[in-house]
């Protein structure tokens, strides 16, 4: 015969259930809020690198590429922050946050 493994009472394993989830949605909280500051980070740094393309664009004496830099400054500023801000939809996403 096996030895019959010990029985935790029920109270006990509610405490522990409850430490561990309590653990866990800290965990969870925590990553969350680590990529919304990632994101806004992101979007920030996309919005300087587009008006760094777009002053080029300014200060430029050639008419041809300050149009191109202008342009690309454009795409760049408001194209990063979506697609930064896609990206965190899609890790919230996979960590189940919505």
């Amino acid at each position: 015969m096996s030895p019959t493994p010990a029985v935790m009472p029920p109270a006990t394993l509610l405490h522990e259930m409850a430490a561990r989830r309590r653990d866990e949605a800290r965990a969870a909280d925590r990553d969350r809020t680590r990529d919304f500051i990632r994101t806004g980070l992101e979007c920030v740094g996309w919005g300087a690198i587009g008006l760094v393309g777009i002053g080029w664009a300014v200060h430029t004496t050639d008419e041809t590429l300050g149009t191109a830099a202008f342009w690309a400054g454009l795409g760049i500023g408001n194209g990063g922050w979506l697609f930064s801000v896609l990206g965190a939809y899609r890790r919230g996403e996979r960590r189940g946050d919505w």
